[in-house]
């Protein structure tokens, strides 16, 4: 894989979750035939102009005049609030409570143009989230349409532990122009209490943390081209960001519709094992995914797959409020179940060893490791990335801690112990409870699913995310709403180590066209075609 230009950059605990980190939405777009989007793959393939001849985003300045700046507003002098006054110790003469989806904003004067420190203190009962907005001006839908949101660039969320005393929280750097700006401040989980608010001049994100994420390898079995890759993420990292999409599996629709816009092609096709379970193979009739990973590849970009896992037994859901599957009975302390072959665990569950839901459980692993060999065989590395979390514990495999961790970690050492799938890098979802990390010796990077209609770079994410690790774990945006813009990244040093836009009615309709409700086609274009990205034709194992 060669590049075929060179340019150079020029440069949350945060339960963020609550209101925009998401897992995926059932949308299946595969009656849009996979003949199809083969045929239409393979003739662009010729088509697609080369890279070199497509004109470039260059990265924009933003201008930066650092100078001292400290302003207070006690929360009661917010316009349309009322003040509380009560035994809580609390300055000025009281606070105010916001209710669960009300918004209150305030006009803020800054003097120079920079990043600032917007912190508030609060309180929350029962523990809360609340959102930080820069100059909007009017409602919109939330993008699950739970609630209205005032439109401008929402940085991310304050999360107020649960407490009867008020603490101090501070979200991230927030970049302001010089002059007046409108803050709105939204709960968007349970009630919050706020009694004044804080903004202090600061300085941009750190690189520090680029360079401090390792290329720590977990498993026992690695071979070279894992290597290769970690190495090739590890020089990219906080320098550019991989192009990448979440596909309706078994297609490459979504796909096909990137080229036809931007003429690229992302350098990271996205796509879920869900359809080679027991329960999942039932609900298609042809299962191609793993033959378009291996023509992905060999047309030089990088295979990632998640696993959305539908439930062993019963009905095929990914919900846990849906499923009737017995979750607590799956896990099992027998020594070495992990590493048994099929045989040993028929034997263990005919003498009720092992439990009906463990053998389904290991059994689903089993046919998705299959499938993971195949691509191994034919020298394919893979980001894999199962088990995604989700903030309100949506998923079947997220009811508890200690079961998510068991089941990641028995799968892990199943896939690298007894079937050798050295050629995965194993991709963790953040989940904003520390209890759901499967530990350092079973993650490669750490991945997270941020679901907003904005362009900002979700500093405040990846902070929460970088927290998992302690730093030492690359980051990612594993699935999105839309891409970040790469200006936006450059300013805040936000920079993923890939964004996934995810599939379906986020980028396309029906008949496999773009929808620009959530990604423009002119947002798209400068996506696939910045100085800061990088497309599939530039994929290379080292940077010039």
């Amino acid at each position: 894989m060669r590049i075929k230009r060179t340019t150079a950059v020029r440069t949350l605990a945060a339960v963020l979750a609550a209101v925009t980190f998401a897992g995926c939405t059932e949308i299946d777009y595969s009656d849009i035939s996979s003949v199809q989007s083969e045929e239409t793959t393979a003739a662009q393939e010729s088509s697609v102009p080369e890279a070199n001849i497509v004109t470039e985003s260059t990265t924009k300045e933003y201008k930066l005049n650092k100078s001292a700046f400290s302003y207070t507003l006690e929360a009661e002098k917010i316009p349309d609030t009322k003040l509380i006054s009560d035994s809580k110790k609390y300055s000025g003469d009281g606070y105010i409570t916001v209710g669960a989806y009300t918004q209150v904003s305030f006009e803020l004067e800054v003097s120079s143009t920079q990043f600032y420190d917007i912190s508030i203190s609060a309180l929350s009962k029962e523990g809360g989230s609340i959102t930080l907005t820069i100059d909007g001006e009017k409602q919109i839908n939330s993008e699950n349409g739970v609630y209205k949101r005032i439109n401008g660039e929402l940085y991310g969320a304050y999360n107020v532990v649960q407490s009867d005393t008020f603490e101090n929280i501070s979200l991230c750097p927030v970049y302001l122009t010089q002059g007046t700006h409108k803050v709105t401040l939204q709960t968007v989980k349970n009630t919050v209490s706020i009694d004044k608010i804080t903004v202090k001049n600061t300085e941009r994100a750190s690189d520090k943390r680029y360079s401090d994420a390792g290329t720590w390898i977990s498993g026992k079995d690695v071979n070279t081209e894992r290597i290769a890759l970690m190495d090739y993420l590890k020089s990219i990292y906080g320098k550019k960001t991989l192009t990448a999409q979440n596909v309706t599996p078994n297609t490459n629709t979504e796909i096909d519709a990137i080229v036809r816009n931007t003429g690229r092609f992302p350098a990271i096709r996205v796509s879920d094992l869900r359809y080679y379970t027991a329960s999942g193979s039932k609900l298609v009739k042809n299962n191609t995914d793993i033959q378009l990973a291996q023509e992905w590849a060999k047309n030089g970009g990088i295979v990632s797959y998640t696993w959305y896992w539908y439930t062993p037994i019963g009905k095929a859901t990914f919900y846990l409020d849906e499923s009737s599957f017995d979750v607590d009975s799956v896990m099992s302390d027998y020594e070495d179940l992990a590493v048994m072959n099929e045989e040993s665990l028929a034997l263990l569950l005919k003498d009720e060893t092992i439990s009906e839901e463990c053998y389904a459980v290991l059994s689903d692993m089993d046919a998705v490791a299959k499938q993971l060999s195949v691509l191994k065989d034919s020298g394919v590395t893979v980001l894999f990335t199962p088990l995604p979390t989700d903030s309100a514990g949506w998923y079947w495999w997220e009811k508890t801690g200690k079961t998510y961790k068991w089941l990641w970690q028995t799968m892990h050492r199943r896939f690298d112990e007894l079937y050798g799938l050295s050629d995965l890098l194993w991709v963790y979802t953040a989940d904003i409870d520390p209890q759901m990390f499967p530990g350092d010796d079973y993650v490669d990077i750490i991945g997270c699913d941020v679901y907003d209609n904005t362009d900002t770079a979700h500093l405040a994410a990846m902070y929460a995310t970088d927290a998992l690790s302690l730093n030492k774990r690359m980051l990612a945006l594993t699935e999105c709403a839309k891409a970040p813009d790469p200006d936006i990244m450059a300013r805040d040093n936000a920079v993923w180590l890939w964004a996934a836009p995810w599939n379906g009615k986020y980028l396309i309709n029906e008949k496999g066209e773009l929808t620009g409700d959530y990604m423009s086609v002119d947002e798209l274009k400068k996506f696939y075609n910045h100085e800061a990205t990088v497309t599939r034709d530039e994929i290379n194992t080292e940077t010039e």
